[in-house]
């Protein structure tokens, strides 16, 4: 198991499709600022994209996606800083149980078509996942490669309106998600979170598919060097260098994001908590759990809410 797929799962991320516009002439548009991460893909024509300062804006051409992390505003237009209407409410047609279609603007100029979807996360495992990313990123897709192939299934679906639409959008959106934060974190790795420039080391990169696979087992920093085919002494400095942790510093902060989502979504006892995370008792775990966060798990739990 990789990282990426892990967080990903655990992150139980679901994507769904939310409108497909045209905008001709002057137009802008205000989105909402709900979602943990939004994602608006240019179909056609071009627009300028932009969160909190429209002197940053970034141009935006045919086959762009631009992904706006949450909490930021999150606003399009023609041009950087023109005046935008609120997507909420805006006029919207469509058969039942498919992807609104709505129109901006005049009714005349170059058309600029894009899609608009969001993602929700459960938890706060999304922290690590979107850490790499910057408020507001444009991934432009190269020619050939699996996300261009993705978006034009995306684009042609969008424009069937054929029973079951509504659910093949939202499944191929997820696909989406996954190739363009594959790209851009691969694309930007100095900005990209430590586990996944880590990933791309041979003999880390495997400790770390352990580490994620199994996260109960009893690991050692002599297992996990052997997982990684070096000696004990290089394993731990070259872990050490590349995530900025020792390597059961993180085994033991995975098991404490782990834990933290089971006592949050679950209602299994400390007990059985404790027993799927390696640990010999639920008192063992109490104790590691609370050097870790300062409060008993069983506190935490009760002061807790669904992210």
């Amino acid at each position: 198991m990789d990282v990426l797929t892990d967080m990903l799962q655990r992150s139980r991320v679901q994507g769904a499709a939310f409108s497909h516009s045209t905008a001709r002439g002057e137009w802008g548009v205000r989105f909402p600022r709900g979602a943990k991460l939004a994602i608006h893909g240019i179909l056609g024509g071009e627009a300028f994209a932009w969160t909190d300062r429209p002197e940053h804006a970034r141009r935006v051409l045919a086959g762009d996606l631009v992904l706006v992390r949450g909490p930021s505003s999150q606003h399009m237009a023609h041009a950087p800083g023109a005046d935008v209407v609120s997507f909420d409410g805006h006029p919207a047609s469509g058969p039942p149980g498919g992807a609104r279609s709505m129109d901006f603007g005049s009714s005349s100029g170059h058309p600029t078509t894009f899609f608009c979807g969001a993602y929700t996360f459960e938890g706060d495992l999304c922290g690590g996942l979107l850490a790499g990313l910057p408020d507001l990123t444009v991934v432009r897709p190269r020619a050939g490669s699996g996300l261009r192939a993705t978006l034009d299934v995306f684009a042609g679906e969008l424009l069937q309106q054929a029973p079951g639409q509504q659910a093949l959008l939202d499944s191929l959106l997820d696909v989406i998600l996954i190739q363009a934060l594959r790209d851009q974190l691969a694309a930007d790795l100095e900005a990209a979170p430590a586990w996944f420039r880590a990933m791309a080391d041979p003999g880390i990169g495997a400790a770390l598919r352990a580490i994620h696979a199994e996260p109960q087992r009893p690991w050692t920093v002599a297992g996990l060097a052997a997982e990684a085919s070096q000696s004990r002494a290089s394993f731990a400095r070259r872990f050490t260098r590349l995530l900025g942790l020792a390597p059961l510093t993180y085994v033991t902060n995975w098991r404490m994001s782990l834990a933290r989502e089971q006592l949050r979504v679950g209602d299994a006892g400390l007990a059985a908590v404790a027993r799927s995370l390696g640990y010999a008792s639920e008192f063992s775990f109490a104790a590691a759990f609370k050097r870790h966060h300062g409060v008993a798990p069983g506190r935490w739990r009760a002061t807790a809410t669904p992210a």
